[in-house]
């Protein structure tokens, strides 16, 4: 039999609205030079690529040298026929899903049906062929294969806007790390009075010039750690830390802020330790942007609770009476640069970053952080699920049933941190 035809017959110009898409192309596979011929003429108004084999061998070529939109395949061809070819078409990975129909005599209709759909046909079309039939069945794959190829353009493109925008925020991020230096050595100077005795009406905007800088190098560092996230380049180190103790160094470096807002933040740990499976410096990230939003968004003084509930995945709470999530927004605000807009609470600083840095770190590490719930006007519950450390549960020991503050079996420490 003759090889591969490379030249599909003359095609007319393309039809308005197609000009920007890419063609599909058809493989015919028939060993009647006539017949693939008129097959050729048949599928021409539809303006794509057809390519002809002669025969099965001539068909798997074709397929190592690009993929099809549709494969129209004669049953009866000599040396390998059409359902021999379609078993080693579906045994490549790149064709392995490609719509193959089926052309047979109407005689042979029912023996080739049962076998040609175990093989993973999607159509039989029976000669003699009608021209308009097999053209709107073929029409609709090029239509499905163009739009996939769509979908996939516009996932790569996104892929690729991702990736520039990760590279610019890291580029940002360092270009502005530099200067912040320089101006955080200079005020630590003249705060510590390294430059010369500071006038004591200096105090006050130097402290607000501290106070800015560090929020500033705070945002810097989100922006690094989203776009490190983004790009996998993001290290992590997990070992065994106990959540009780997370908990209450989370609360200490909280304790400064907790006393600016007049707050009080309580602790409910149980006596023993609390063992999980975590980076620690994640964990901390993680608890310090949970306290911190807890403290931060409140109309009234805050008051938090952070508990810590031994369970076979052990979790950490951390419920505030803030202002809560607005319906509809439960989702979005593990999203980047999403902020609460909320007026009563003024200009709040900050990247938006926050909780998806804080979602990420979480999920990456095989645990989950969720907003359990939330009410407007009374404040909301989010949950940290962490892994047990390997071979225990949260307490060091075989798997308990799960236990919390109020709950039975396991007596709780309670303790409070107040902002005087």
């Amino acid at each position: 039999m003759s090889s591969t035809n490379p030249e599909p017959l003359p095609r007319a110009p393309a039809a308005q609205g197609q000009a920007h898409r890419r063609l599909a192309s058809i493989l015919v596979v028939d060993d009647n030079r006539a017949k693939a011929t008129a097959l050729e003429a048949i599928l021409a108004p539809l303006h794509q690529n057809v390519v002809v084999a002669h025969s099965g061998r001539d068909a798997l070529r074709a397929l190592l040298r690009e993929d099809y939109a549709l494969i129209l395949l004669d049953v009866k061809m000599p040396d390998i026929d059409g359902f021999e070819t379609a078993a080693l078409i579906r045994q490549r990975k790149n064709s392995e899903h490609t719509p193959i129909i089926f052309l047979t005599a109407f005689d042979q209709a029912e023996l080739d049906m049962a076998r040609g759909y175990s093989l993973g046909a999607v159509d039989f079309i029976f000669t003699p062929i009608v021209p308009e039939i097999l053209r709107a069945k073929a029409a609709v794959f090029v239509e499905l294969n163009q739009k996939a190829q769509e979908i996939q353009e516009l996932f790569y493109a996104a892929q690729d806007a991702n990736r520039f925008k990760s590279e610019f925020l890291n580029m940002a991020a360092h270009e502005l790390r530099t200067p912040l230096s320089v101006v955080a050595g200079y005020l630590s100077m003249l705060s510590e009075g390294t430059l010369g005795q500071t006038p004591e009406a200096w105090r006050l905007p130097i402290d607000m010039l501290n106070s800015k800088t560090g929020e500033l190098n705070r945002i810097v560092d989100d922006l690094l750690l989203a776009s490190r996230m983004d790009v996998g380049a993001l290290p992590t180190v997990t070992q065994r830390v106990d959540l009780s103790k997370s908990v209450a160094d989370a609360v200490a470096r909280a304790k400064p802020r907790t006393t600016l807002l007049d707050g009080q933040v309580r602790v409910e740990v149980p006596r023993r330790p609390v063992l999980a499976e975590f980076d620690p410096d994640h964990l901390a990230r993680i608890l310090d942007n949970l306290v911190n939003n807890a403290l931060t968004y409140c109309r009234t003084s805050p008051k938090v609770t952070v508990r810590v509930v031994a369970a076979d995945s052990p979790r950490i709470e951390v419920e505030d009476n803030g202002v809560g999530i607005p319906p509809g927004k439960e989702e979005a605000i593990f999203d980047q640069f999403v902020r609460l807009d909320e007026p009563s609470l003024g200009p709040i600083p900050g990247t938006g970053l926050g909780l998806y840095i804080s979602r990420q770190l979480a999920e990456r590490q095989g645990g989950r952080l969720v907003l359990e719930r939330s009410e407007p006007g009374k404040g909301s519950l989010f949950t940290l699920v962490v892994p047990a450390a390997p071979g225990v549960d949260g307490h060091g020991r075989a798997a308990a049933p799960e236990t919390a503050a109020g709950e039975g079996g396991e007596t709780m420490r309670p303790y409070i941190v107040n902002g005087t």
